[in-house]
């Protein structure tokens, strides 16, 4: 039976009976009767930091890191498949800790593939005539705008990320950025460059100068990668009208 375009579609849940099925479903310890299996496996992926900015020793310390990412959210999970759902609370439960550990990890594991993605490049240029030149002029009023804008925001995240992204909301590109992987995000957004502004990723070569690494990474950003993603926010885009 099809509905009138000017009509919405309108179905009563039961929920008493939504309740009963979700506490029969509940042991009496408060554990699902059947294992979920809902975990994932990430795969690590390589990449090659083709630049003089950072140090060797700072390369190899940040693939561990990453590959740590990657190692912790797996194991996070599987975990969450045997986590009582039924003791999940506010206050303490291991549902929750895994929960949130699986969202910083998350995070970090594929800003962390972003930002590998899109840096160190040597022979960074970008022309003129590109969607994402385009874009970000369009969006900014120039590009010079744009750059001052993104770098305002890495040097405003405290141990985080700065991120260009195109919001699903706003239905723009805009510039923000993360406080360490999971704190101030902001909804609703796909990055289309990323910039790692945790100590970790400039200490070791730049000490406390976070501006002449921010400088360094913006000198050697990968346009074909920024590139790639801005040509699929256009697709992003046409599916949100």
């Amino acid at each position: 039976m099809s509905t009138p375009a000017n009509k919405t579609l309108s179905i009563e849940l039961d929920w008493a009976k939504i309740e009963k099925s979700v506490t029969d479903s509940l042991r009496s310890d408060g554990a699902l009767q059947e294992t979920l299996d809902e975990s994932y496996v990430a795969e690590p992926k390589t990449y090659s930091q083709v630049t003089e900015f950072v140090s060797q020793k700072t390369k190899e310390a940040h693939v561990a890191l990453y590959q740590q990412h990657v190692e912790v959210l797996n194991r996070v999970s599987a975990e969450l498949d045997t986590a009582s759902r039924g003791e999940a609370n506010p206050n303490h439960s291991a549902f929750r800790n895994l929960k949130l550990d699986e969202t910083a990890n998350l995070n970090a594991v594929w800003l962390h593939e972003l930002y590998f993605a899109n840096c160190f490049d040597p022979h960074s240029e970008i022309y003129m005539d590109s969607a994402a030149y385009i874009e970000f002029e369009r969006t900014w009023g120039t590009f010079e705008d744009f750059q001052k804008d993104i770098m305002a925001c890495a040097m405003s995240s405290d141990d985080g990320w700065a991120i260009c992204g195109y919001n699903m909301f706003l239905k723009r590109f805009v510039n923000t950025f993360v406080n360490d992987d999971s704190e101030d995000l902001m909804l609703g957004l796909y990055p289309v460059l990323v910039i790692d502004m945790h100590e970790h990723a400039m200490f070791k070569d730049y000490l406390t100068d976070r501006k002449s690494y921010l400088v360094a990474m913006m000198r050697e950003l990968n346009w074909t990668v920024i590139e790639e993603r801005v040509n699929r926010v256009k697709n992003i885009a046409q599916a949100l009208k």
